[in-house]
């Protein structure tokens, strides 16, 4: 199996950068580490300016400002070939009329390098196709095509892999395949991978670290699990996933706590989860994950532990989607609050009209400003969606 190893050469730190068209700026001045090793992921509705950056990355686009820097090489005003990194396309311009050996060796042959066939060989094994080896492009499946076009730009040692939202002609099924595949050849070769996508699932499946990016600006960077747990705009809260928000006003503190006043009744945030400003008769955006809520039939509200945060409503609508049924709760504090309930031991009374209480533990809840733009990050999740 073929590993490569690199050292901190691999790093792509952007100073800066910033692209505009005319008057219009798609990309704002951006600053941006992507350590050495890791799989990033420029995650974004179209015309949020990931590609760009991309392609700024990859030579392809020149910077109206700022500079592009692999490890110590300052790479901003070189042509692509001169860079140490490859592009994937979402089209991936696969040679036809060469076999799938051929097609990997290119670069190799390209450079004047006699000796290719260990070297295309090991390539084929990484990305499991050494038996497809003297097929046509056309022969193979679209997922074994783009594992093609990966091992043609690894068999180059580049510094970096730019993936250009390479799984996008593919089914479901063969893109989530895929998702796991990619994630696998990155931890086996060990370079950096950059990779665009507006799929909030695929960033999340494939990537060590994401940055969501929104209007040409970089909104929020971190681990996936830190991202969705702990959102800090409410674009990002409803980009990631689905968001229940609720205006609230802050009431008092109670040591580690906040605790709001809502549709008439109350409801507790840590205060580390809060990302608006703390003060008294404040507003904040209360947020929690349909997921992370319990949702009791009225008749049953005595048994609900204290302690939980919770609100009362009615069952407007209800949906099977198998693993789960989801529900939409017309509620004092939110119109249309959204439970994700597992069908395990399923509550034959929780049908639309039904009276009920939907609570859940304080420690899942964050806080927004709500000076943001709501609309907005509920349109864009829409559009990715």
């Amino acid at each position: 199996m073929t590993t490569m190893t690199t050292d901190n050469s691999g790093d792509v730190r952007l100073s800066g950068i910033s692209k505009t068209y005319g008057a219009f700026t798609a990309v704002h001045p951006l600053d941006l580490t992507v350590p050495q090793g890791s799989f990033f992921a420029l995650l974004g509705a179209s015309g949020c300016g990931k590609t760009t950056t991309l392609r700024m990355i990859a030579g392809l686009e020149e910077p109206s400002s700022g500079s592009v820097h692999l490890g110590d090489q300052e790479v901003t005003h070189l042509p692509p070939y001169k860079r140490p990194v490859n592009t994937v396309f979402q089209s991936y311009a696969l040679f036809p009329h060469l076999d799938i050996f051929e097609n990997v060796a290119f670069g190799l042959r390209r450079r004047g390098i006699k000796s290719v066939k260990k070297q295309v060989e090991d390539m084929l094994e990484l990305v499991q196709l050494g038996e497809q080896a003297r097929k046509k492009p056309h022969q193979l499946s679209g997922g074994q095509q783009q594992r093609v076009a990966v091992a043609r730009a690894l068999i180059n040692h580049p510094k970096v892999l730019l993936l250009d939202e390479p799984l996008g002609a593919l089914d479901l099924k063969l893109r989530r395949q895929m998702q796991l595949e990619l994630k696998r050849i990155q931890t086996e070769v060990g370079i950096t991978f950059v990779h665009v996508t507006h799929d909030q699932e695929e960033a999340m499946t494939m990537a060590d670290t994401v940055a969501v990016m929104n209007a040409g600006r970089v909104e929020q960077l971190g681990a996936p699990s830190d991202l969705y747990e702990n959102p800090q705009t409410t674009f990002v809260a409803n980009f990631l996933g689905t968001s229940n928000l609720i205006e609230a006003e802050i009431d008092t503190r109670s040591g580690e706590d906040i605790v709001l006043k809502a549709g008439g009744g109350k409801l507790v945030l840590p205060r580390t989860r809060c990302s608006a400003p703390g003060t008294t008769g404040g507003k904040v955006l209360v947020g929690v994950r349909p997921e992370k809520i319990t949702l009791t039939h009225a008749d049953d509200a005595g048994e609900i532990a204290e302690g939980r945060n919770r609100i009362t409503g009615k069952i407007a609508d209800s949906s099977f989607i198998g693993v789960s049924t989801q529900y939409v709760i017309d509620s004092p504090v939110c119109p249309e609050f959204e439970v994700y309930a597992q069908n395990i031991d399923r509550d034959a009374r929780l049908v639309p009209g039904a009276d009920v209480v939907l609570h859940w533990n304080p420690a899942h809840t964050f806080g927004l400003d709500p000076a943001q733009d709501i609309d907005a990050g509920v349109d864009a999740g829409e559009e990715a969606a």
